[in-house]
């Protein structure tokens, strides 16, 4: 039976552990979505160079498991920097070049989505380049990339639980920890599942109204 009691003893270490959660999201997103741009821009560079590399990268972070990429940084990452990294640290680097691959897509998505004719009437106008791309082009590009980088969010936040597989004290690996103590599995876990579904059924709820409204649009 459900006992109710061990949801509540447990509740004050998996809110602690959902902290470490939103904080590893927040740090893989952000470092995610710096590498994404400069790799999405860079797919549509006019030097092959340029454009092939950050392709081959984009390819090979899309088909790359996070499982392996965490296990990858946690066991082999210190041994090629010759440095002590914590569990934390290689999980966000692991899953922050993954998303690097995803967000890529999705910015070169969001570029190539905005009508040429932004391009040909700003450069009849003589605008500089930085500036068509920072004021007429990045805007645009912006608001059709929003669904999209939102799904990702919300994938990268259910994605923090595979760091339960190198120690990382967040709320899976927490409710882990609890059921071992206990040997009591289905409560623990089971609040973890209620705390995910508060968490991203909201931002499901937004994805799904800035996907209507743009197609409206």
């Amino acid at each position: 039976m459900f006992d109710y009691q061990i949801v509540v003893s447990a509740f004050p270490a998996l809110l602690q552990g959902l902290v470490t959660t939103v904080l590893v999201t927040i740090a893989a997103f952000l470092l995610a979505t710096g590498l994404g741009t400069l790799l999405g821009a860079a797919t549509l560079s006019p030097r092959r160079s340029m454009s092939k590399g950050a392709l081959g990268f984009l390819h090979v972070a899309r088909a790359t498991p996070e499982m392996i990429a965490i296990f990858w940084a946690y066991y082999c990452l210190p041994i090629l920097l010759g440095a002590n990294l914590s569990g934390l640290t290689c999980g966000v680097l692991a899953l922050g070049l993954i998303g690097g691959g995803y967000m890529a897509e999705i910015v070169r998505g969001g570029i190539l989505a905005v009508d040429r004719g932004q391009w040909e009437a700003a450069r009849s106008l003589a605008i500089p380049r930085p500036v068509i791309w920072f004021r007429v082009i990045a805007p645009q590009a912006m608001r059709k990339m929003l669904p999209a980088v939102v799904n990702y969010f919300t994938d990268l936040l259910k994605a923090t639980t595979l760091l339960a597989g190198i120690g990382v004290g967040e709320v899976a690996y927490v409710a882990y920890l609890s059921g071992s103590a206990s040997f009591r599995y289905l409560e623990p876990l089971t609040g973890v599942a209620i705390l995910f579904f508060l968490l991203i059924f909201p931002l499901s709820v937004m994805a799904r109204r800035l996907n209507a409204r743009g197609s409206s649009h």
